[in-house]
């Protein structure tokens, strides 16, 4: 998102003026007004990469100004707006900020923690630049923090950065509860700096919403029931409503919220959350806005929980969320207001789909310069197998594990397979089991998870070793052994990410769905199951670098063995 220089300034006011032509002139289109809910034709003139006027006037004309004369049927709607992206899973920031404006969500609001946790100051400074200068996309940030990270010096640097527009999300939060002296001083170095702060805040009481509400966190994106959100709304939070491949309440939700006439939604956005691969591709905006329209929201309001919404709560709404004068150019084109899906794209000024044809941007920038392959060198030399404690973890969903206990000399139950975690930095490892991930795996060893550990898991030792190697030999990512049929796929940047375009890796992603729900995995997304055993926000047990910690009672019930 470029930021207006004096020069742009007075060229806006001189195309206005007459004085310096218009870059492009759209005469007598239809144009979705979201401030009215109005749709009305105008003539609308670009200086650059701004809207300059919108109205029933003409602009000056030369041969540098481009005349396009849209159907009389298209019509011309906001850049749609990712309010809560998590950009690194499997993916990588540039190739799904490219896909996000290719199919019309020009503008993304993204969780830092994992780059942060990689990169110095410097390099993330660098990295940030480096995106912003490939043109596809608009990258705005979090400034991640929880009770241990950052310092408190080090978010408030980040948060006066211009590309953060939030902090948060809080999703370590127990501590808050806790009375933990550094969060008190974290948010309210938040407060101070004038951003906004996100929460993760999953079936949370009314009292623990006021607790949060009260210090200062605005916004939440876990509701699961209409009841949820209307909880939210009442103590002032902005709610964004998921469509994601593990929490896909979009459509419930407001099939619920269309039943309380006079209800304000100017409040409410829509995310998909990070949804990952293949979800992604029915997850876009373009689909968000089509499952509000079919719960009997009205049109208007659909697109403004994509457009204007989020730019009012991110305190952008003079840059983007709208087609105004002074707005940056980045506009949709649609066939009708019930096709969402934009035929063509204007990015910043300038065409990146025109009718259905992708014309892309070439970049020399690569993220391998940030993030390469993860340093394995403490990993050990061979595959630790033999149990090491009698604690398991049971899956009852992608992602929400409870503990079990199990006894490490008998035979494999049907739906269990071993269990290896190994922590990359230390070489220290748990030998356990699982349950409910699959019936008829040999084997699968992964750095794809929020750690970048190694997990191996599988019903074949031998197997479960050889795949170790694989990864040991510098095959990171996910490799597989499913019957008799090998897997892999490769994640080159710190075993969490790929640099492969975003259709290639979404082939692979159907294709080890496919594999593991043959072999008994009987969820939704393997990929978050996998990415989330290492992550701490979420019940009722994860693996950390100490062994397997009981998340409500912040104690390790086992342990890992150091080497």
């Amino acid at each position: 998102m470029q930021p207006l220089t004096y020069e742009t300034h007075c060229r806006l006011i001189n195309t206005v003026r007459k004085k310096s032509p218009a870059t492009l002139f759209f005469p007598n289109v239809n144009v979705l007004h979201v401030y009215s809910g109005i749709v009305q034709k105008e003539n609308v003139w670009l200086s650059g990469d701004r809207i300059a006027y919108i109205g029933p006037d003409e602009p000056l004309i030369t041969d540098k100004t481009e005349i396009i004369q849209l159907k009389d049927h298209q019509v011309m709607v906001p850049a749609y707006i990712e309010p809560h992206a998590h950009p690194f899973l499997l993916y990588n920031p540039l190739s799904l900020g490219s896909y996000l404006t290719e199919h019309g969500t020009m503008i993304s609001i993204n969780d830092n923690s994992f780059a942060s946790a990689h990169l110095d100051e410097e390099q993330m400074h660098a990295f940030v630049k480096g995106l912003d200068q490939t043109r596809r996309h608009s990258w705005l940030w979090w400034a991640y923090f929880e009770e241990h990270r950052p310092s408190t010096n080090a978010l408030e640097h980040w948060l006066d950065q211009p590309y953060v527009v939030q902090g948060g999300e809080l999703s370590h939060w127990l501590p808050l509860k806790f009375g933990s002296p550094e969060l008190y001083e974290k948010l309210f170095a938040v407060r101070q700096s004038g951003k906004r702060m996100e929460g993760h805040l999953p079936g949370s009481s009314v009292n623990t919403l006021n607790l949060f509400a009260t210090s200062g966190i605005s916004a939440d994106h876990e509701s699961m029931t209409a009841q949820d959100v209307i909880q939210r709304l009442n103590l002032g939070y902005y709610t964004a409503i998921r469509y994601s491949s593990i929490r896909p309440d979009l459509p419930t939700i407001m099939k619920e919220l269309a039943h309380h006439p006079g209800i304000d939604l100017s409040k409410l956005m829509v995310t998909n959350d990070g949804a990952s691969l293949p979800f992604l591709k029915q997850a876009t905006h373009a689909a968000m806005i089509t499952e509000v329209m079919k719960s009997g929201i009205s049109v208007f309001d659909a697109y403004r929980m994509a457009t204007l919404n989020p730019a009012v709560y991110y305190h952008i709404d003079g840059t983007v969320g709208s087609l105004s004068p002074g707005r940056m150019a980045d506009i949709n084109i649609i066939e009708s207001l019930e096709e969402p899906e934009p035929t063509s794209v204007l990015f910043e000024g300038k065409w990146i789909v025109r009718d259905e044809k992708n014309l892309g941007r070439t970049s020399d920038f690569s993220l391998k310069h940030f993030f390469s392959r993860a340093d394995l060198a403490h990993l050990p030399k061979t595959c630790p197998l033999q149990p090491t404690v009698s604690i398991g973890i049971k899956l009852e969903n992608s992602v929400i594990t409870r503990p079990y206990t199990f006894d490490p000399n008998r035979d494999l139950l049907a739906d269990e397979c071993f269990f290896v975690y190994i922590n990359r930095k230390s070489g220290a490892y748990l030998c356990t089991r699982i349950k409910n991930f699959a019936r008829s795996l040999r084997a699968l060893g992964s750095t794809y998870c929020a750690s970048g550990d190694v997990l191996l898991i599988g019903q074949d030792r031998q197997a479960m070793a050889d795949a170790y190697q694989k990864i040991m030999d510098g095959n990171q990512g996910i490799t597989a052994q499913f019957d008799d049929q090998p897997f892999s796929i490769p994640l080159e940047m710190l075993g969490v990410m790929s640099n492969k375009p975003m259709d290639t890796l979404n082939a692979e992603a159907e294709h080890f769905i496919a594999h593991m729900k043959k072999s008994g995995f009987a969820f939704d997304d393997p990929f978050f199951c996998l990415y989330f055993m290492t992550e701490l926000h979420l019940p009722f047990v994860r693996l950390t670098p100490e062994g397997i910690i009981d998340i409500k009672s912040n104690k390790i019930i086992a342990p890992v063995v150091k080497t």
